[in-house]
């Protein structure tokens, strides 16, 4: 199946009636639809390329154990060893609880529309319209600004996926530079872009990546614990900076948005994401405590580090070097999942741009052959062009997933429930309020403070030493 395949449509038949209904202007019923009504949006989804519970379970979990993950030691050496877990843990409550959040939303749209699904783009327009009219012009111009979000933000992830990858073979290689393992990654990923374009082939790659991610991660452990060397541990820091700094490291590396929406989509029973014990909770809470654990670990026993845990490892132990090739490979394979999502929504809205004018199939495959190699390429650029990876994951986090995990799920649950069903003591009302004050907090001084970071370390690096 092309990925082009599962760009929503802008009109959508209802399920129970004869009439169609256009996503791009329509809005919801003026009154809400009884909440006692059995109908659920989910039960009446055809997934093109239907994936299983388990294989919703390893791309989700998959995304996660990649670069971000050996970044957490980093971000706990920021704010102390106790403040660090502290900080995670909040920040994986937090990402579970909004990604229920949005999924839910987006289901409510569905259910009030009678249609089987509507994409975050449309269901964010609608439901933000319904609220108070004061956030209106943010939802008419929801789509845009989904869109382009969740573009730069996967394509922040997928530079970070590179830049980690150059630098760790790099390292195995001893080259002074990553310019040649750039060239040398090129091809490969140019390749996995076009081969790998469905979640159900990816997922089969991925539980290879899953085993390589495992090894790795067992000989990370076993360097923390052969030769512990941090000493001077912070307990905690009273700086706002490293905070933010941290925060962001954890938002890139525990929110999932594109993945989940993918998952969403294609999943054969979409009922198990939102469940106690289901998709979401289980496949998230797994990597925040692995990322709580090997980042005070990590902290403790290598302290202050540059970049990732890896880069920590005595080089001239053969085991170091076996984790370093291991991961290189593992997060190589991860870079397809996270391009997909972007893809999509580059071809929505080229599809959706003149509906009545809307380009063929075989148009929509030409523009994907093209777009998947773009997309590559620009990675690559700007790898090239900022090649630190610790600066750039906090920014990505700022920049992005404040938006796209916290702030608008926040203001989509605000708008639906919106003048008079916030609950007793309008806890809902608060409690969104207080999400979209911290998302747009990390949002506006995180992204300053890592921009700046980024920029003193451009400065510190003479063009001929940039690695």
């Amino acid at each position: 199946m092309a990925a082009f395949e599962a760009v929503s449509k802008t009109t959508i038949k209802r399920l129970d009636e004869r009439s169609s209904v256009d996503i791009r202007l329509a809005r919801l019923p003026s009154r809400n639809p009884s909440l006692d009504d059995d109908f659920d949006p989910r039960e009446h989804r055809e997934p093109r390329s239907p994936i299983g519970t388990k294989m919703a379970y390893v791309n989700l979990i998959r995304s996660m154990f990649g670069a971000g993950m050996l970044g957490m030691p980093l971000a706990v050496s920021q704010v102390g060893i106790v403040l660090g877990p502290l900080l995670i843990t909040f920040a994986g409550i937090l990402i579970v609880h909004m990604h229920l959040t949005l999924l839910n939303c987006l289901n409510e749209v569905s259910r009030q529309l009678r249609i089987p699904h509507i994409s975050y783009r449309y269901g964010f327009r609608m439901a933000v319209l319904n609220g108070p009219p004061i956030f209106r012009c943010i939802g008419n111009r929801g789509p845009a600004l989904v869109a382009t979000f969740m573009v730069l933000s996967q394509l922040g992830i997928c530079t970070v996926f590179v830049t980690f990858t150059s630098d760790s073979l790099r390292d195995i290689m001893d080259w002074e530079s990553s310019k040649p393992a750039l060239l040398v990654l090129l091809f490969p990923y140019l390749l996995m872009e076009f081969y790998m374009t469905t979640l159900k082939i990816v997922g089969y790659v991925s539980m290879c990546g899953n085993v390589m991610n495992l090894v790795g991660l067992i000989l990370v452990f076993y360097h923390v614990f052969k030769d512990p060397q941090g000493d001077s541990l912070t307990i905690a820091t009273s700086r706002v900076l490293p905070v933010l700094f941290s925060f962001g490291t954890c938002l890139f590396n525990l929110s999932a948005v594109g993945v989940i929406l993918a998952i969403d989509r294609a999943i054969v029973d979409p009922k198990v994401l939102t469940k106690k014990f289901g998709v979401i909770r289980v496949g998230i809470t797994i990597p925040a405590a692995v990322s709580i654990v090997l980042g005070g670990l990590g902290y403790w026993s290598f302290g202050a580090m540059e970049e990732n845990v890896l880069r920590s490892l005595p080089f001239d132990d053969p085991s170091a070097l076996v984790a370093i090739g291991l991961y290189l490979a593992a997060v190589a394979l991860a870079y397809p999942i996270q391009c997909t999502p972007a893809i999509h929504i580059i071809l929505e809205v080229i599809k959706n741009r003149k509906p009545e004018d809307m380009p063929s199939d075989k148009t929509l495959k030409i523009i994907e052959v093209i777009a998947r190699p773009t997309f590559v390429l620009m990675s690559f650029l700007v790898c090239y062009l900022i090649p630190f990876q610790a600066p750039v994951v906090a920014f990505v986090g700022n920049l992005c997933t404040t938006i796209l995990a916290l702030v608008f799920p926040a203001l989509m649950e605000l708008s639906l429930r919106y003048p008079s069903q916030y609950g007793k003591y309008k806890i809902y009302l608060i409690k969104n309020i207080a999400v979209m004050v911290i998302g747009l907090s990390s949002w506006t001084f995180g992204v300053v403070l890592c921009v700046y970071m980024i920029y003193i370390r451009l400065q510190a690096t003479s063009p001929n030493d940039k690695s």
